[in-house]
This record gives C-alpha cells, sequence and structure tokens, in this order.
C-alpha cells in the first residue's frame, strides 16, 4: 500500500506536522521480489494461520449485525471532521466576527448563505469597511494605521463565511476584493509599511529589566507582579516562544535541578521548563522543553532567571521538601556519589497552578488568584509603559524577544535550522523568513565586501530596538499639553451641552462618558505626536546648543514622582551587588538576591503617583513587627480606635491601623494609615468602599488590633460597631 502524505502550502507553513499514513507492516517481512503483495494474499495468509473462531477473538466478541454497520454510515457526521481546527481565541474572534454582522447589517447567519455577495466588490467593500473597521460615528477604529488591518479582516471574514455558507468563497471575488481593498487603504491614507521587528538585545533586555525594579513612575497592585514582569522577560529571552506560551506556564511545568558539572567545578541549579500551550492551528504542537543552567559568577544578577523563579518558588514554599524554606540551603545540598542531578521536585498540589497569577482586592490589600492568570494584554502594557520609561523611541512589544531569539538562533553554529524551527514552532523556514528575520539588515556589508572586519557590536546596536533610548524623551503630558484639550471644538460642543444638562440624567451621563473618552483619545494623540516629533526636534535644538556654545540644557526633573521605598531600594541594591571573586560569596550574593526578590513579593505598591498602600499577606510579617512604643504616633492611633460606650465614634480605620503594625516604624505609609477622617461618615463610606466590598463569602477577616480571626462579613460589621465603634 502507498503512504500518501499531505503537502504545506505556503499559507499553512506555521503547523507543526503533516498527518502520515505509515504501514502496518513490517518492512524486513515484506515482499522482496519487486511484486506488490494484494490484500487479498494476506487475507489468504491469515486465514490459514487462524482459525474462523480465534479471527472472532480479535474483535473482543464485539460482532453486531450488518445493520449496525450501515446505520453508523449513515448518520457519521462528516461536517465535524471537515472543520478546521481553531484554537479557542480564533474561535472566538470568528463569534465575534459572525456577530458584529449580524447586529450592523441586520443579517441572521442563514442570510449569509442566501447573499451570495451579488453586489458588485465596490459596493460590498464599503459596506464592509464601514462594519469592520468604523466605529458607529464613523471614525476609524483605534489602531487600524495599516492597510495591513484590512487584509486581516478580509481573511477573518472569508473564514466566517466558509464556516456559515459551508463552502469557499468565490475566487474570482476575491481577487477582486484585493485590488479594492488597496484602493481602500489609498482613500483611508493606511500604511503600507510592516510594523518594525527591530529586535531587543541582551543589553536592551537588561536596561529593561532595571528600569522595571527601579522606576516609581509605574505601579503594580502587588510587588510578586513587578517581579513576575521581569521574570517573563527572562523565560520569553532564551525561548523565543510566542508569549501567551510562557503566560499560561504552571509549577508543574517547572522542574528544578541541582546538576554536576561534566567540565568540574560546583554544582550549578538547572531550569528545565517545558511550554505546552502553544499555537494550535491545523492540530495541537509538541511540548518543547528547555533548559537553562546556572552561570556561575554571573556579571549581572539582572539576567539571571534563576535569581528570579527561584524567589517565586520560596515564596510560595514550593518545594516538596518541606524543610527546603531559604535559599541559604542550597549551598549545603549534595548529590549522591555516582549520580549525575539531585532534583529538586515541586509540591504536587501546585501542579495545576499557574505561576503568572493575578492579584485580588482582598479586605485589607491584595493576595495572588487562584486561577485568574495575567492576560497578554496586561503582560504587553505593562512592557510598553516601561519602554517609554525608559526614553525609546520604538514601542516595545514581546515579540521584540522573539524577534532577538530568532535571529540569534539563525547566526549561531550551535543552532540548526531544524531546531530554530522547533525552537519557533514553524514547519519551515518560511515564517521565519516573511516576518522574523530583520528588515533592518543586522550586519556590515561595507565591511564584508571589503573584507574587513565588521564591526558587529556597533551594527546590533545601531539596528535594536535600544538604539534611540534617551531618558529625556517625554513619557507624559505636561499640565499646559493636557489642557490644551479643551480647545478642540468638540470638546468645547460637548462641554457646553453638558451645561444644559440636568445632573443625575441619563442624558448627562451619557454626554459626561463621550466628553470622558473624547478628551482621552486627544490626550493619546497629542503625546504620541509629541513623542514622534520629539527625536528630530530635540537633534535640532542639542546641535545648536553646542553651536552656540551654551552645551546641552539641564534635565527636567518630575517632582511628583515619589522615591523609590526601602523594600524597592534593596531589592534594586541586591541585585546590583557586583560579582565575588569567592564561590562562597557567589552564593551569598545570589541567595541574598532571591531573599529580597522573596521579601518583596508582599509588598503593596497601590496606584502611581500617589502614596502607596502596603499590606501583609502573611502572618510571618506580623510576628516579625515589633510592638510600637508609647509614645509613637501608631500607639497613640492604636488607643483611638477602641470606644468606651456604644454612642462613640472614632475616626481612624482599625483595619488599616492593624496594617500599618506590619510596616517599619519609620515607612512613610504608617502616617497613612494611621490618617483620621473628617467625620465619623467619612470613616464609614472608606470602611464600606476600601474593605467591605472586596470581602468574599467564605473569606474569614482578621482584626489585626485585636489580633482576632473573624468568622465573616457580618461578625466583622458587629465586630466594627462594638468594639471600635465604626458604622458599616
Amino acid at each position: 500500500m502507498a503512504r500518501h502524505r499531505r503537502s504545506l502550502g505556503a499559507d499553512e507553513s506555521d503547523s507543526s506536522f503533516s498527518p502520515e499514513i505509515e504501514s502496518c507492516f513490517d518492512e524486513d517481512e515484506a515482499d522482496l521480489s519487486g511484486e506488490e503483495t494484494e490484500a487479498t494474499d494476506l487475507d489468504v495468509q491469515q486465514d490459514d494461520d487462524l482459525g474462523f473462531e480465534d479471527q472472532i477473538q480479535l474483535f473482543g466478541g464485539n460482532i453486531h449485525p450488518p445493520e449496525y454497520y450501515r446505520s453508523g454510515i449513515e448518520e457519521f457526521n462528516e461536517s465535524s471532521f471537515v472543520d478546521e481546527d481553531y484554537s479557542p481565541g480564533s474561535t472566538i474572534l470568528l463569534d465575534a466576527i459572525e456577530l458584529q454582522w449580524q447586529q450592523q447589517v441586520a443579517l441572521p447567519s442563514h442570510l449569509l448563505q442566501a447573499l451570495r455577495f451579488n453586489c458588485p466588490p465596490a459596493d460590498f467593500a464599503k459596506q464592509f469597511y464601514r462594519v469592520t473597521l468604523t466605529r458607529k460615528d464613523g471614525r476609524k477604529l483605534r489602531g487600524t494605521t495599516k492597510s495591513s488591518s484590512l487584509g486581516t479582516a478580509w481573511k477573518v471574514f472569508r473564514l466566517v463565511y466558509e464556516r456559515v455558507v459551508g463552502a469557499k468563497l468565490d475566487p474570482k471575488l476575491n481577487r477582486n476584493m484585493h485590488k479594492v481593498l488597496r484602493e481602500l487603504a489609498k482613500k483611508h491614507e493606511l500604511s503600507d509599511q510592516k510594523r518594525a521587528n527591530r529586535c531587543m538585545t541582551i543589553n536592551d533586555l537588561k536596561e529593561q529589566i532595571e528600569t522595571t525594579l527601579s522606576t516609581t513612575k509605574k505601579s503594580f497592585d502587588i510587588g510578586e507582579h513587578r517581579i513576575l514582569a521581569v521574570l517573563f522577560l527572562l523565560l520569553l529571552a532564551p525561548a523565543g516562544s510566542r508569549p501567551t506560551s510562557i503566560l499560561r506556564l504552571r509549577f508543574g511545568d517547572i522542574r528544578v535541578a541541582l546538576a554536576r558539572d561534566p567540565e568540574g567545578g560546583p554544582h550549578k541549579i538547572l531550569i528545565r521548563f517545558t511550554l505546552e500551550f502553544t499555537k494550535s492551528y491545523l492540530g495541537t504542537k509538541d511540548t518543547k522543553t528547555f533548559t537553562i543552567p546556572e552561570m556561575m559568577f554571573d556579571p549581572s544578577l539582572l539576567l539571571s532567571p534563576h535569581a528570579f523563579l527561584l524567589g517565586i518558588l520560596f515564596r510560595h514554599q514550593a518545594f516538596r521538601a518541606s524543610l527546603l524554606t531559604s535559599p541559604m540551603q542550597l549551598d549545603e545540598l549534595d548529590i549522591h556519589p555516582g549520580e549525575r542531578e539531585l532534583p529538586l521536585p515541586l509540591r504536587s498540589d501546585l501542579k495545576e497552578v499557574g505561576i503568572f497569577r493575578r492579584a485580588v482586592k482582598t479586605l485589607t490589600g491584595y493576595e495572588m488568584s487562584a486561577t485568574k492568570t495575567i492576560t497578554n494584554g496586561m503582560m504587553a502594557s505593562w512592557i510598553k509603559r516601561v519602554g517609554e520609561i525608559m526614553g525609546l523611541q520604538y514601542e516595545t512589544i514581546p515579540y521584540s524577544l522573539r524577534y532577538n531569539a530568532a535571529n540569534e538562533f539563525d547566526q549561531s553554529p550551535d543552532m540548526s535550522e531544524a531546531l530554530r524551527n522547533l525552537s519557533l514552532d514553524h514547519a519551515n523556514s518560511v515564517p521565519f523568513q516573511k516576518h522574523y528575520l530583520g528588515r533592518v539588515v543586522r550586519a556590515d556589508p561595507w565591511a564584508i565586501i571589503r573584507r574587513e572586519k565588521p564591526q558587529q557590536a556597533l551594527i546590533d546596536q545601531a539596528c535594536s530596538i535600544g538604539h534611540s533610548m534617551s531618558k529625556r524623551r517625554p513619557t507624559g503630558l505636561t499640565a499646559e499639553q493636557s489642557a490644551s484639550v479643551a480647545s478642540d471644538p468638540k470638546v468645547r460642543r460637548l462641554t457646553a451641552q453638558l451645561r444644559k444638562l440636568r445632573p443625575g440624567s441619563e442624558q448627562h451621563k451619557k454626554t459626561h462618558r463621550e466628553l470622558r473618552s473624547l478628551k482621552q483619545r486627544l490626550k493619546r494623540e497629542l503625546k504620541q505626536k509629541i513623542r514622534d516629533n520629539w527625536t528630530d526636534e530635540q537633534a535640532v535644538e542639542d546641535i545648536e546648543r553646542q553651536l552656540q556654545g551654551v552645551g546641552f540644557a539641564e534635565p527636567w526633573v518630575d517632582n511628583a514622582i515619589r522615591p523609590r521605598r526601602p523594600a524597592q531600594k534593596l531589592l534594586v541594591e541586591a541585585l546590583k551587588t557586583p560579582v565575588d571573586d569567592t564561590l562562597e560569596g557567589q552564593y551569598r550574593r545570589r541567595d541574598n538576591a532571591i531573599e529580597a526578590i522573596v521579601a518583596y513579593c508582599s509588598v503593596e505598591e497601590g496606584p502611581t503617583l500617589r502614596r502607596i498602600h502596603m499590606q501583609p499577606t502573611t502572618t510571618v510579617l506580623r510576628e516579625d513587627s515589633r510592638e510600637p512604643s508609647e509614645d509613637s504616633p501608631l500607639y497613640l492611633a492604636i488607643m483611638s480606635v477602641f470606644i468606651d460606650n456604644p454612642k462613640q465614634r472614632p475616626r481612624r480605620c482599625f483595619l488599616c491601623i492593624g496594617a500599618a503594625l506590619s510596616l517599619p516604624p519609620d515607612d512613610p505609609r504608617v502616617e497613612d494609615k494611621i490618617q483620621e477622617f473628617y467625620t465619623a461618615g467619612d470613616l464609614s463610606k472608606h470602611f464600606r468602599r476600601r474593605h467591605l466590598s472586596h470581602l468574599r463569602g467564605n473569606d474569614q477577616p482578621v482584626c489585626q488590633v485585636c489580633d482576632i480571626t473573624l468568622a465573616h462579613k457580618m461578625h466583622l460589621q458587629k465586630h466594627a460597631i462594638a468594639v471600635h465603634g465604626t458604622v458599616s
């Protein structure tokens, strides 16, 4: 029997396999005479070897009458096997596009089949553009700046049409539509240039990580999110994988081991992480496992995935060995003689728990969710904001690291083409050449043709995403720039209209939302315009100042940005500790960095540009804290939240004061925690909004001032009024 193999076209090059029907006979037993063996010959041979009763036993007794098999064939639903196998995300997109057409064109699904696009392509193109790429007010959807957006929308619509109708679109109409889409792109001034696929080099990555850890212009709900934002980059950079596959990593996908170095020297920690969730078009992909050995005497712990991952593992006490609770204990471990590795297994109950999880609000602060994971959009927004703070001209995206890994793999003599495609989940080299190979050529062609040594370091810097880095680049709007949007005619019209409406009415609320959205959009556009023009305008100013002999202008200092808190200072200092010459010093350097990461995970940062709030997430901090002295403001605040009679109404929050007990006495956040509200009514509003609203049904709140655990929400409310005089 001849074997059949399905060939892949260029449009299916991202699939990971081609279905192949393997021969069910051993090749060593094949007829060597050159003649093909017929199926009937094989049947006769089997009849000679096996009796009729023996052959029946091969079916396990499952013998049915002919009608049974005939009905199975008649009832077979072939459509479920003909349909393309899309990932859940793609299915959601197709459903959304189909619903969008139903709502805006008022066509039910079955009419799409009757439509058959009898209208001319130009007329349908107008309808297509209106439905898919414009808002109700006629403006383009946010982000619709490239002609490729039209092409993507058209591809998705074709898939929706094929799914609803059950047949592919007429090829002639498809060809005509491509011509019309090009005309639409010109009419609406859509750019035909692809997004810049500049790479984030290792030096850019180091700067991105340092900025992520040290900046106060970007805050996170909880310190663990800041650590996870760095760990995400450090796992994405060497794997070159899709960002979503990293975000879906679970503790069960991580293996840690202490390995013997075959070249001699101290034992090293190995990290193995398996990527299971990858792009699943045309079937699931095979899992891939990446191994990262610890770099001893690492010149920069900012680039150490081991420090950050071990910090997360020790933070959650994830090791199965219950006595392994501190990074210093790793230095005492040895490998059994004759063996090569000592596994450090993780707890089995954490196997399905995600590493990159969101933070959820609780009674007194934030804690890590057990099930909700950080989305790709959330992580992308964090990375983009840090890139702006770094002063990069180009928007930083997670794929910048994937681009860099792909190009480094392609140029490395230690990585074959097949291994590169396997790492990137590509079936062949077409996707790499089309989308990943840098269009900014990372080579020194003039030196190559002159047979001189290429200035590769300079070329890498000039072609990377960080070539335009400048701390002077504006990251936001000034007060004057923000106020300038009020002069926009549409803003003036809506503002005048809002003043004429009755406050609280539905029309007032609708107009207020529209005005707020308009201002936000104008501010975004103004900010992007200023950033786009800044590079050339600042360069002209620098040139003219130098030619005039006055030098560079003094950098502007933003005094509104809060300074780094002690925990953040300790974190950055521990990770920037210089290399030690001794092995003991290296271990101490690594262990101190891991401990600083573990300590910072429980820090609650709060909103950007405002006083931050930090709450404890474990009782360990409470046990280690010192009791306040009797003459301290914190002690006086504690005494003020206990009442002597039912009519007494204190004006301080006993839950916030309890949280302040976990902070160092000199921490500036203590003053914010013990503040006195203007009235008892203001305290009641704060108590309901800040605490009670985030209390879930099965939570058991803790009053840290009284050091007692309460059974439920109502118990807390009774305790608040009876002991602390707080009405809720």
